[in-house]
């Protein structure tokens, strides 16, 4: 029987984009518990990353911030609505879309990254148990960052930001600690979400990509490809 790793790659990509597009549009990309809002988003793109490789990671990060960008402007991002609804004379209209455009597309490198994580740990970890958990976790590590750090380089000084900070007890003049007060505990509630999920995900397609002898069509750093196909 031919194992074919071109279509084994393909349903796999296609089912994550599948189900990132579900929970960006859908209840289910969204845990609400004690109070916290716990997003699943990062989990398809870590097992991208993971099985196949940075560059398709940074993909899986353009197709999430594509519907990140979506919701903004659909009105369904509470984030992306409150800075498409400030006053022009206060955010300008080419600070919004382009701060927004940035906002969500540095999902791309959170992708990427995830990738080339999972990559340099499979150097040490032969056999591949440990570095799907350790990537999966980074993909809500790096969002954080990335995300926070370019809505403070755009938005943080802003009046309207400003306004709201005043408004929900948030710092207005320390920028680290008004992103540790908004992320606060929720960032915990993701980083071992991402963890668990993305990583248990991610090590079971592996592994059963190696018991059937399928390897990953699409480039990995520092890894030797297997076989393309096999013969039973």
């Amino acid at each position: 029987m031919r194992r074919n790793n071109t279509v084994y790659a393909l349903s796999v990509v296609a089912l994550m984009i599948a189900i990132m597009f579900i929970f960006g549009f859908t209840p289910l990309g969204t845990i609400q518990t004690l109070g916290l809002s716990i997003t699943l988003m990062g989990i398809p793109v870590a097992i991208i990353a993971c099985l196949f490789g940075p560059w398709m990671g940074a993909l899986a990060g353009a197709i999430w911030g594509t519907i990140s960008l979506i919701q903004a402007f659909a009105g369904m991002d509470a984030t992306g609505t409150l800075l498409l609804s400030a006053d022009p004379s206060v955010i300008p209209d080419a600070v919004k879309f382009g701060g927004l455009i940035a906002i969500c597309y540095c999902r791309i490198f959170v992708g990427f990254l995830t990738g080339l994580i999972y990559d340099a740990l499979r150097l040490i970890d032969k056999k591949g148990y440990i570095a799907p958990f350790f990537a999966s976790m980074s993909t809500a590590i790096l969002n954080t960052v990335f995300f926070m750090s370019f809505f403070c380089l755009f938005f943080y000084q802003t009046g309207t930001i400003q306004d709201f900070c005043l408004s929900a007890g948030l710092p207005t003049e320390n920028a680290f600690m008004f992103v540790v007060a908004l992320v606060g505990v929720n960032f915990f509630a993701e980083f071992g979400t991402n963890a668990v999920i993305g990583g248990a995900a991610s090590l079971g397609l592996t592994k059963a990509a190696e018991h059937m002898s399928i390897s990953s069509i699409f480039p990995h750093f520092w890894t030797k490809p297997v076989v393309a196909s096999v013969e039973d």
